[in-house]
């Protein structure tokens, strides 16, 4: 659908938010390590206030961005690996935002500025534009934030990180986040150089990945709970249906998973990448646990008033003529068209021109298939990526509709907390632009265990037995990358 233009924009945006600074620098020739170093050691010495933050990047080689945690493990680490866009990878956290109230969105965006606002960057001449962006995610619902296997989550957290890695295939940067007072001596300033030469270095050199058990360990057992829990959550949720209480609920469940040893969070990832380049990569270390996946839903990217969302919903198992059973299910055309007029209704009174496909299309997964219907528009005015992710989120993909009942339903009678699951996990710049997807396809690996999680949209036709072999088919991707 197209909505009339409203309101015309200029060419050029005016931003009211913060940018960082960027310098500038004349161009030399390809550098060695150590005209690197020297330029690093220029950098780090101009003068920085104390409580001003000074991002620095230099030249890196190309690598899975993965592998950053590997050769800096650190206490927090991100990894954020789009099937379009730049991939990252960070360690570490020179700013870090903890969010723990009823208006996250509102309360990150204000503290992030206060981090824009006294930010500089600096480029190595000819490296890889690097824009500072906070990695990291908010809670499905603050009443299930905190839960097990959530306590290292909580709410939501976004960083930005210490030493980052981006890459847009073809080059890559290294990145040092530093505030001044931590770079107020020689000493310190020499300390910094060394780090980030180190790890540039490490980059350099392939791993033995085989000492690292190839990213697999052996599954001893899966913890399911139990099919009549399941079939009577079911039942309760399609009796509300009839009743009209609501349209549709997305009933989800967590499986715990016993592993032989624990596995590597670069590891997982790798295996994630086989089959599933359509998906997004993510993952957020913490000091005991890490929550990764590969999720196959996009939330919302903005780029200036350029925006993008999907409906994803409907889904089949993958296999000969799968991709026609689910274009003609009634059933899940149902479920599908439900989200798409919800993006819609809640969208078209921020855009000035919305597009919609006008039928859906099949997303394909290694052992899923699922319809999607890409939706498209241009902002009315400009609205911080955070704004529209408060709009969008619980959309009835993984909540239901009408949404707070659904979500009234999930809070009072799942038995496990969704934390960051079925949340949004994504990053944002000074400018407001960012990408978010919905952390599906996920879990939380702590040690020698796995919480996978999983879920399937409930409407009036559906069966339990049906729904429950789609969350074991949803799960399939993640128990073949832990080793099953």
């Amino acid at each position: 659908m197209a909505l009339p233009s409203t309101i015309k924009m200029p060419a050029v945006e005016t931003v009211t938010t913060a940018e960082p600074r960027t310098l500038t620098s004349v161009a030399p020739s390809v550098p060695d390590t150590r005209e690197i170093r020297d330029w690093l050691d220029q950098q780090l010495a101009r003068p920085i206030e104390a409580s001003a933050t000074f991002v620095v990047s230099v030249p890196a080689p190309r690598v899975d961005p993965e592998t950053l945690l590997e050769v800096s493990p650190r206490q927090m680490g991100v990894v954020w690996d789009p099937p379009d866009g730049l991939a990252f990878a960070g360690v570490g956290a020179t700013h870090r935002i903890e969010l723990d109230g009823p208006t996250p969105f509102a309360d990150l965006e204000r503290r992030s500025n206060e981090v824009w606002s006294r930010l500089t960057t600096q480029l190595y001449p000819g490296c890889l534009s690097v824009k500072p962006r906070l990695y990291g995610g908010v809670a499905f619902d603050v009443r299930s934030a905190y839960g097990e296997p959530w306590r290292e989550f909580g709410g939501g957290c976004f960083t930005l990180p210490r030493i980052g890695y981006t890459s847009n295939g073809e080059q890559a940067a290294l990145s040092l986040a530093v505030r001044g007072e931590e770079v107020a001596t020689a000493d310190q300033r020499l300390a910094w150089v060394a780090e980030l030469d180190a790890v540039r270095s490490l980059l350099q050199v392939p791993l033995d990945l085989a000492s690292r058990n190839g990213g697999r360990s052996e599954v001893l057992a899966i913890h399911r709970p139990s099919r009549a829990r399941w079939d009577a959550e079911i039942e309760a949720i399609l009796e509300g249906i009839r009743g009209g209480a609501f349209q549709k609920i997305v009933a989800a469940r967590s499986s715990r998973v016993e592993l032989a040893a624990p596995l590597e969070t670069a590891a997982v990832l790798r295996q994630l990448s086989r089959g599933l380049r359509s998906s997004t990569r993510f993952a957020f270390c913490r000091r005991e646990s890490t929550f990764i996946g590969a999720t196959p839903e996009r939330l919302i990217t903005r780029r200036g008033r350029s925006i993008a969302t999907e409906a994803l919903a409907g889904s089949i198992a993958s296999g000969e003529q799968g991709a026609g059973r689910l274009l003609r299910s009634d059933k899940d055309l149902r479920e599908h068209q439900l989200v798409v007029d919800e993006l819609v209704r809640r969208l078209s009174p921020l855009c000035e021109r919305l597009d919609v496909d006008p039928s859906p299309r099949v997303r394909e997964l290694r052992d899923v298939l699922h319809l999607l219907t890409p939706i498209t528009a241009t902002l009315a005015e400009p609205r911080h990526v955070l704004e529209l992710v408060e709009e969008l989120h619980p959309t009835p993909a993984v909540g239901g509709v009408p949404t707070e009942t659904a979500m009234q339903w999930i809070s009072n009678h799942e038995l496990f907390s969704r934390g960051w699951y079925a949340a949004p996990v994504g990053w944002f710049d000074a400018r407001g632009d960012g990408d978010f997807a919905v952390a599906l396809r996920s879990c939380v690996l702590r040690g020698s265990e796995a919480f996978l999680f999983a879920g399937a949209g409930i409407v009036g036709d559906s069966d339990p037995q049906l729904e429950y072999t789609e969350t074991e088919l949803k799960e399939q991707a993640l128990l073949t990358a832990l080793g099953a």
